[in-house]
């Protein structure tokens, strides 16, 4: 549950000055106009505004004032890809109860001075931005650390935290179509749900749909209709990923096959195991002779179909829309606002010095991260070649 707020203030103070420059003549139709200097400073952040920063809003969602939160399930197949997901989503979902509680909720494609604001890595990764002017809420996903921001939320429940950060699972899948209960334990079809840019080689070799076909299983990979599970009887994801980035990467895959009632058979990375209670929360896969062997098994095993799909039920009550929220609100609530309360603002000139070395720093964590990524991914890809097919 979201910890009860504490009471948020207008704590931001801002010094106007204007100096007017020149005064038109009386009869001029002009008159009215003048030329004004405006000097604003900040002392301190506005603990009742919060501000989301989407790049590319204008572009890709020109509609954004139009939208509410039914929209995200309406239009399912807007909400691909992380800034979309964690900024347009997490805006649309926490703008109504946030305005409850007396806050003022924004977005636009650029920072704002004096609020609280929310954006994704790839967002706060540019020079000349005012980051020492705003507290930032920075979202990692499956980047690197955020060097520039005041808090930090992580997706990987495996990542080790700090006092300044929070974990919060990502949306679970906008318009979700359930698996149908009527196909009871039956197993003819299992789906790979996602992009395929990692997926692992052996997935596509034709030995290993053949072998599936004897089973009677048609293996099917959906980039499209990456939301339907209704006719779907097995989950299958695995890809050739490095460790690195493996660490980063979120357990949706898991938590949206529990939504859908579907057995899930997955590569073992961190996240899964992270969430891992019981053998009924996931069959643990690495080859296509294991993918086969659980399969059998499950074909076997009736009792063990139902027992994942029950289990999975349970697991999936920790991850709905509604349980996120929380997560976001006890976050805000309870830790950035009351925290960017007690911040202080200095001028963009005297802070200059530390938003420089704090980006700085950002940046040579993403020429390292994109390093061992490569040298790992070339490794994998040396070890794929060499594998046995099936």
């Amino acid at each position: 549950m979201a910890s009860q707020p504490m009471e948020l203030t207008k704590s931001a103070t801002t010094e106007v000055t204007e100096e007017r420059l020149h005064q038109k003549p009386a009869d001029d139709p002009l008159s009215d106009r003048h030329t004004v200097r405006v000097r604003t400073s900040v002392s301190a952040v506005r603990a009742d505004e919060v501000h989301f920063v989407a790049r590319h809003l204008l572009r890709d969602w020109a509609d954004i004032a139009e939208l509410e939160e039914q929209d995200v399930d309406r239009q399912a197949g807007r909400f691909r890809g992380g800034p979309n997901n964690w900024i347009i989503q997490t805006y649309l979902r926490l703008k109504g109860p946030l305005e409850t509680k007396g806050i003022s909720v924004s977005i636009s494609e650029d920072l704002k001075p004096a609020a609280v604001n929310i954006a994704h890595r790839d967002s706060l990764n540019r020079w000349l931005l005012p980051y020492c002017q705003c507290f930032i809420v920075g979202v990692r996903a499956d980047r690197p650390k955020v060097f520039v921001c005041d808090w930090e939320i992580v997706q990987n429940q495996s990542l080790p935290r700090s006092a300044e950060q929070s974990a919060i699972p990502v949306w679970p899948q906008p318009g979700l179509i359930a698996r149908d209960p009527g196909r009871g334990a039956r197993i003819e079809r299992m789906a790979y749900f996602g992009r395929t840019g990692t997926a692992s080689a052996w997935l596509a070799e034709p030995g290993f749909q053949a072998a599936l076909a004897q089973l009677g299983v048609q293996f099917e990979i959906r980039e499209d209709a990456w939301f339907d599970y209704s006719d779907v009887d097995l989950v299958l994801a695995h890809r050739m990923e490095s460790p690195t980035m493996l660490q980063q990467k979120p357990a949706s895959k898991l938590i949206n096959a529990w939504h859908a009632g579907t057995p899930a058979l997955l590569g073992d990375e961190p996240a899964y195991r992270a969430l891992r209670r019981s053998d009924l929360d996931y069959i643990a896969v690495d080859s296509a002779q294991e993918v086969l062997s659980a399969v059998r098994r499950l074909r076997a095993d009736p009792l063990l179909f139902h027992g994942m799909v029950h289990n999975g039920a349970v697991r999936a009550a920790d991850f709905t829309v509604d349980q996120v929220r929380e997560l976001w609100l006890d976050c805000l609530l309870g830790h950035a606002l009351p925290k960017a309360s007690q911040v202080a603002l200095r001028p963009a000139v005297m802070a200059w010095s530390a938003q420089a070395r704090r980006l700085v720093l950002q940046k040579i964590e993403s020429r390292r991260f994109k390093y061992r990524h490569a040298r790992e991914r070339a490794a994998l890809q040396k070890m794929n070649r060499l594998a046995p097919k099936l």
